[in-house]
């Protein structure tokens, strides 16, 4: 796979059809989706500042609700049952020399906020066919999938119902907003009825009801993929493969923005706001190989790959985007009625190519002895114009199988040792060599370049070592244990040049990142009469860090030494990733914090207020990071009845919440409440401070993070899952039927954080362990029943 699987791959293997009868199996599956872990909400004190009714209609700190009026809203009722409604039927069957499949799968769900949908419907087509006495073997497939969704939240403020549905005021009517539009006889418009006093403040709030169903984002997929493989054997022993695959893909988003939204996400347009973007994806991916699989005797064996490789990967987009013309009609959402003065239209796109050699050998002896040597070459496109015009990986592995030798006694069945040595080559972003231009959509013209033109890159090197043993015990007990070194090399970092150059950054490529870490599995599968238990224990532990972050590194415009001691990457807020020799990619530092005088003690003005600095040393927080994770399968089947229990662990590591902020900010959060009953907080072991003060001056701002970060550690029963297959007798053997229960997050029974830890917004590093209003996890209860004919 080359340095497409750098960080790993996932196998999917589309299923064949089956030599026999025909087959037909029909699936249908309903979950139900509730909201899994909430942040802790009150609704005891009602709107206002200061524990008064007035001086805001947007913060919660106003005076004690009576019990009535305690009995109102609560943020869990904006939250809907949602629900995914799947469907399945598959076809199979054939000869001994042609087997056909065919599959047709319908997913169709609403979410738990209102009006976001999710509906996908994908077809399935494979024909496996042998020619000349099956020498020749030819399989296709085409796939075609197509995608429609609704309104997806991840996290953010605006276009995100979730904030307005948090943050709205203790004691309100929040009844009166479910209708979320009004008719504006002057406009002659429905238009968003809301709190101007909620639109106004600090995070510029709109009904969430009005996100949800005039704040549109709509997203089509259309996608096809084909594939062609045809094998023939020229030898016993050696055969030739050809392999060809299409994968293409058309979508379609639009996002409507209609008038009377926000208008700091319509560009000051009152008339409403459209984007539209086409995006076109393409891969083709094609190779051939020879293979060889013979013996030499009884003692020798050789398995060996030759063969070539092209993958060609492009990506085109014309989007549009801007506010309606003041002059034209509201809400008629189309490109051509564009402000023109306001209007983005981009062109952007990208294509990839690489071009690979590879090989593989293994010699086994007495199928005890393996040994394993790899190569691979590749010639890509991201690299054109640096000092590397290819780049070539190797690989050796060796294992050891005594026991297919050797009796080493009744307890020990098998035993497996190995170890390799791999290297995988990795180029870096495409155009870092190539002098490429940004336009400015909002001028309208092209930016000067910015980052220093260096041609002298390297592809990035990860080279990994890693020994292992794999061992079955008394039939029923299994083990497998690894441990591994991963070594990244040749990273890319752009730090600042200083002020004196014409540019502003360069491409460095320095670095040194290692991850250790071990792997165990403890399995365990016995019978006893008709009852089964099989159980399984899994455990890995990873250590990343960051052995070097420049070395040797020189300022090309100045030639002094560019010693990076940090760099600085994004992150949320105040709190930001800090990279550090010594430390993680994941390390989340701050350098905000509460005043202290020279005595330790917090610094409160005349008037009560906390004082705040943004200028002191980096504070560190934590790696977002575990430290330890681990998972216990249990499965249990007595005729027909099947019973299966997952729970899973995160030790270690940390997260921070700005959600939490917001909420003790605005004085919605069970936190805030609780200090108010206890007459305040109490700050430097000797005084106590208004709790609104408080948490006014660590929440701002998405808070200082040191007083919202959290352990991420957590347990919790992942999976439960409960089947019954009715005997085939009483369908006199024609059928087999089978219905289920499975539910998954059913129960948190550690966590300390406001959020679900394992909850993630992004896949980028940027964002890992941050929560800022992202949506909570969910817990699922599905029912299942399965058809085979």
């Amino acid at each position: 796979y080359g340095s497409e699987a750098a960080n790993g791959a996932v196998m999917i293997t589309t299923k064949k059809g089956e030599a026999g009868a025909l087959k037909v199996t029909l699936t249908s599956n309903t979950e139900f989706l509730n909201p899994f872990v909430l942040p802790e909400f009150q609704n005891r004190y009602g709107t206002g500042l200061n524990g008064s009714g007035s001086g805001s209609a947007v913060y919660s700190w106003g005076a004690k609700l009576t019990p009535a009026a305690q009995t109102g809203y609560t943020p869990n009722d904006f939250f809907e049952t949602g629900h995914v409604y799947t469907n399945a039927f598959t076809l199979s069957g054939g000869t001994d020399r042609n087997q056909t499949y065919f599959s047709a799968a319908a997913v169709n769900s609403d979410g738990i906020i209102p009006n976001n949908e999710y509906d996908r419907y994908n077809f399935t087509f494979r024909n496996t066919s042998y020619f000349l006495k099956d020498r020749l073997r030819i399989d296709a497939s085409a796939s075609y999938i197509y995608q429609q969704d609704q309104n997806m939240t991840n996290q953010g403020v605006y276009s995100n119902p979730l904030v307005s549905a948090y943050l709205f005021p203790r004691g309100e009517n929040f009844d009166l907003y479910r209708r979320f539009e009004r008719y504006n006889e002057g406009t002659k418009l429905m238009e968003q009825f809301w709190s101007a006093d909620m639109e106004g403040g600090d995070l510029r709030m709109q009904n969430p009801y009005w996100i949800a169903y005039r704040n549109l984002r709509n997203t089509d997929k259309k996608r096809y993929m084909l594939s062609l493989s045809a094998s023939y054997d020229i030898l016993p022993w050696l055969n030739v493969t050809g392999r060809v695959r299409i994968d293409n893909m058309n979508s379609l988003y639009t996002q409507k923005l209609y008038a009377s939204s926000n208008t700091t996400i319509t560009d000051g347009g009152r008339n409403g706001h459209y984007t539209e973007a086409r995006t076109y994806d393409s891969q083709t991916y094609a190779d051939v190989m020879a293979n060889i699989n013979k013996t030499f005797g009884d003692d020798w064996s050789l398995q060996a790959n030759l063969g070539a490789s092209i993958n060609n990967v492009k990506s085109d987009e014309l989007s549009y985007r801007g506010p309606i013309q003041e002059n034209g009609l509201p809400n008629v959402f189309n490109v051509f009625d564009l402000d023109d003065t306001k209007k983005r239209a981009e062109k952007t796109g990208w294509h990839d190519q690489t071009q690979s050699l590879f090989a593989s050998v293994e010699v086994g002896w007495k199928q005890m002895l393996y040994l394993t040597v790899t190569g691979r070459n590749d010639w890509a496109s991201q690299i054109a114009g640096s000092s590397s015009s290819s780049f070539f990986y190797p690989s050796v592995g060796l294992s050891w199988v005594p026991t297919s030798l050797w009796d080493l006694g009744g307890a020990l069945s098998y035993l497996k040792l190995r170890g390799s040595i791999a290297s995988v080559g990795m180029p870096f972003p495409r155009y870092l060599t190539v002098p490429t231009y940004e336009y400015d959509a909002t001028n309208r013209v092209w930016k000067d370049k910015t980052h220093y033109p260096i041609g002298d890159l390297k592809p990035e090197r990860t080279t990994t070592y890693e020994v292992g043993v794999d061992a079955r015990l008394w039939r029923h007990l299994s083990l497998s244990a690894s441990w591994y070194r991963a070594d990244t090399k040749n990273q890319t970092f752009d730090p600042s040049l200083p002020p004196s150059s014409s540019y502003t950054t360069i491409y460095l490529q320095t670095g040194h990142v290692r991850n250790t870490g071990v792997e165990l599995s403890v399995g365990y599968d016995n019978r006893w009469g008709s009852f089964r238990w099989a159980t399984n224990f899994t455990y890995a532990w990873n250590r990343n860090e960051i052995i070097e972050l420049a070395a040797n590194a020189v300022n090309p415009v100045t030639g002094e030494p560019l010693n990076l001691e940090k760099l600085d990457i994004k992150g949320l807020g105040k709190a930001k990733y800090i990279l550090k020799e010594g430390g993680t990619l994941g390390d989340l530092y701050t350098t905000s914090d509460l005043r202290f005088n020279d005595n330790g003690y917090v610094e409160v003005d005349k008037s009560g207020n906390l004082l705040l600095t943004d200028e002191g040393d980096d504070i560190y927080l934590g790696s977002v990071f575990p430290d330890h994770n681990l998972a216990w399968r249990n499965d249990f089947s007595w005729k027909g009845v099947n019973l299966g229990l997952l729970f899973t662990a995160r030790i270690g590591g940390i997260c921070y919440s700005a959600t939490q902020a917001n909420l003790d900010l605005y004085g919605v959060s069970e936190a805030s409440a609780a200090a108010r009953d206890a007459g305040g907080v109490w700050i430097n072991g000797r005084e106590m401070v208004d709790a609104q003060k408080w948490y006014q001056a660590i929440g701002s701002q998405s808070g200082l993070p040191q007083y919202y970060t959290y352990s991420a550690t957590n347990f919790r029963l992942q999976e439960l899952s409960l089947g019954y297959t009715l005997p085939a007798k009483w369908f006199r053997d024609r059928m087999r039927m089978t219905v289920s229960f499975v539910g998954r997050n059913l129960w948190m029974i550690y966590c300390k954080a406001p959020f679900d830890p394992e909850a993630v917004a992004s896949t980028g590093l940027n964002y890992q362990g941050i929560d800022y209003f992202m949506m909570p996890s969910l817990r699922s209860l599905g029912f299942s029943v399965k058809f085979q004919f």
